[in-house]
């Protein structure tokens, strides 16, 4: 309509231009042109406007879809990044990337001559106190035997002194002592009544004396036995606390070793423990180590290069299980839930169509599944494809998906084309061509997605819509 408007103007200015020349203009072979004798041109016709056809669409019905759709990546279900637990420079670079690799195997390491050293240094002091350890435990193991044979020979002595003091005799020799003193006093009354009368003869008189006299040399031996067993009972006695004392001692050695050996000992080996420990993390820190058997599918240092502390420098993969996995961003993970069903059509097999689901969602989406984070603030979502329906579907590292997920579908909807509703204030409404003119309808919409829009309320199945 435009480009017409434009036209007839140039037309009339055209037009003007030539009746202007017509009067004004210089002669032609001696007559003045528009006057007699002189040509007039010929005039330009004007051009007819040409009046755009707007579109049109029918209302139809049938099935609305509204759909989330996205592309997404084949990848492994069992993926790392792999990263030095410290910083330094690469000293080797076992692994390039494409190598298979199995758990334990070093894929690089930093220049770790230190750290080697250290870790030697401390396996050779936890070596040294376990050396000592196990010394004061042999040590305290003999001091132990040593100490109770000495407490079963001090009860030995304690039994042998009661024993002697059982055998020593004074008893006995107090006994003796005291029968010798009885002979004696019967001996010298029986002397005493001889030499009283004068009636007995001296050879009987001379016997009793010397019975007095036998007497009273028992009594010396006796008293002097006697005398003897007392000194002796009393050295004894001594040695007996003696003895008692030894043993007491004995005893409190004996429970002082069923304590144990010293506790310096066993927190050296602690100590030593945890240094080596300590070292040999940090040896480990500085090594990048293959988690699980795998392929290295990107590693980004080399010989000499530095290395961050935890900054990623390799990727590790288990290839023989894969899935789909995409970046979204809030909008779109709000829409989805886990185990939801999803279409997947491989862009290097359009041709087929693939049932699978939603198999973890990024925290807070997921319930803390599946906490892969993306780039630019994006998640990742994972997918798999349902092996059930699917069991022979072959996936390739890296192919290309487009992926779609069904929010919501109604069936015999009415529908239209996203282009014939019109917008103006916040209203939607349409211009429905009829018999003789034209009428504009507000509209209630209800599902919508690219191609199609759910009328639920101002049109009816087979009403023209006249689109801008």
């Amino acid at each position: 309509m435009k480009n017409a408007i434009i036209l007839f103007l140039g037309s009339i200015l055209f037009v003007a231009l030539a009746a202007a020349c017509g009067s004004n203009g210089p002669s032609l072979g001696g007559a003045t042109l528009g006057q007699a004798g002189g040509a007039l041109p010929t005039p330009t016709p004007l051009p007819t406007p040409i009046v755009p056809e707007k579109p049109t669409y029918v209302v139809q019905s049938g099935e609305v879809i509204n759909a989330l759709e996205f592309t997404g990546r084949v990848s492994p279900v069992v993926e790392k990044e792999l990263a030095f637990g410290r910083g330094g420079t690469v000293k080797t670079v076992f692994i390039q990337a494409g190598d298979d690799v199995q758990a334990g195997d070093v894929i690089a390491e930093l220049d770790i001559s230190d750290l080697e050293k250290a870790v030697e240094q401390a396996a050779q002091a936890l070596e040294t106190a376990e050396f000592e350890l196990d010394k004061a435990s042999l040590d305290h193991t003999e001091q132990l035997i040593r100490a109770e044979i000495n407490l079963q020979k001090e009860g030995l002595n304690e039994q042998r002194t009661a024993l002697t003091q059982a055998s020593s005799g004074i008893t006995q020799k107090q006994f003796d002592l005291q029968s010798a003193q009885e002979s004696v006093g019967a001996s010298a009354q029986a002397y005493q009544e001889a030499l009283s009368d004068p009636n007995r003869e001296q050879n009987e008189v001379d016997q009793l004396a010397r019975g007095l006299e036998q007497a009273e040399q028992q009594l010396l031996l006796a008293e002097q036995s006697y005398n003897d067993a007392v000194r002796a009972q009393g050295a004894v006695g001594v040695d007996a606390q003696i003895k008692a004392l030894d043993g007491e001692l004995a005893r409190l050695d004996y429970e002082k070793l069923l304590r144990g050996i010293n506790p310096s000992f066993e927190n050296a080996v602690k100590t030593a423990q945890a240094n080596l420990k300590e070292a040999e993390e940090k040896l480990t820190d500085a090594k990048l180590i293959a988690p699980f058997d795998g392929r290295v599918l990107s590693i980004s240092i080399k010989r000499g290069s530095n290395a961050e502390p935890f900054k990623q420098v390799a990727v590790i993969a288990q290839l023989d299980d894969l899935e789909l996995t995409a970046n979204l961003g809030t909008t779109e993970l709000e829409k989805l839930s886990v185990d939801q069903e999803v279409l997947v059509k491989i862009r290097n097999r359009p041709e087929e169509t693939l049932s699978g689901f939603v198999r973890t969602l990024p925290y807070p989406f997921g319930g803390g599944s599946g906490g892969d984070e993306g780039q630019d603030g994006e998640k990742v979502v994972r997918i798999a494809i349902d092996s059930d329906k699917h069991p022979d579907v072959a996936l390739k590292l890296g192919e290309l998906a487009d992926l779609e997920v069904r929010l919501e579908v109604k069936r015999d909807a009415l529908w239209v084309s996203p282009n014939a509703i019109r917008r103006f204030q916040g209203r939607r409404f349409v211009v429905v061509q009829e018999d003789g003119g034209q009428r504009r309808v507000d509209v209630l919409v209800g599902i919508e997605s690219e191609q199609r829009v759910e009328i639920l309320e101002g049109v009816e199945a087979g009403d023209v819509i006249i689109g801008e």
